[in-house]
């Protein structure tokens, strides 16, 4: 069994280890604390409540994006980020709500509160979906040389493909003037 180190060169760094920040000592790579000086590596994993909160308050849940939208429209491009859109849907129901008065507003009022749900929720969806694909572009990919190389394979034997295609054509077009001479 080996010991843990105080100095860099008691033991030889293997595949899984790294050097501590502050110290220089080899630990594993999965150490949150430096056992030679203490100091902390990475920082504290986060609770769920707290990722979840952040989530919540970071925009694009599309549920939250439509309620807040049904108690008052704009709210929810607001929570989406969107300014101007929340600016014309709260103006736009405010003027719905004024023009009751010459009876049109019975009907705009709803279409203007229905629409801004929609708009709301359909907005955090894109926006979330975004999110994940930057997210799926800065993930490790595992067998990204592999996935590379045969997107390279099989670009390849299309190319291939046309230009035998190509080949073909040109040579029934020049069978068909041969035979018309």
């Amino acid at each position: 069994m080996s010991t843990p180190s105080s100095t860099p060169s008691d033991r030889k760094r293997g595949p899984n280890d790294v050097f501590c920040r502050d110290c220089g000592a080899i630990i594993d790579e999965r150490a949150e604390i430096c056992p030679s000086c203490g100091v902390r590596q990475r920082d504290p994993p986060k609770s769920t409540a707290d990722s979840a909160l952040d989530d919540l308050l970071e925009g694009g849940n599309p549920f939250v994006a439509g309620l807040l939208s049904a108690i008052f429209p704009g709210l929810g491009q607001l929570y989406n980020r969107e300014l101007e859109r929340a600016l014309a849907f709260a103006v736009g129901i405010i003027i719905a709500t004024f023009s009751t008065l010459a009876f049109v507003g019975f009907l705009l009022v709803p279409v203007v509160w229905l629409f801004a749900i929609y708009d709301a929720y359909t907005r955090a969806e894109l926006r979330a979906e975004e999110r994940r694909a930057e997210e799926r572009e800065e993930a490790p990919d595992e067998g990204g040389e592999e996935s590379a190389q045969s997107a390279e394979a099989a670009e390849s034997t299309e190319t291939t493909d046309d230009s035998v295609e190509s080949d073909t054509a040109a040579d029934d077009s020049t069978a068909s003037d041969e035979s018309q001479s």
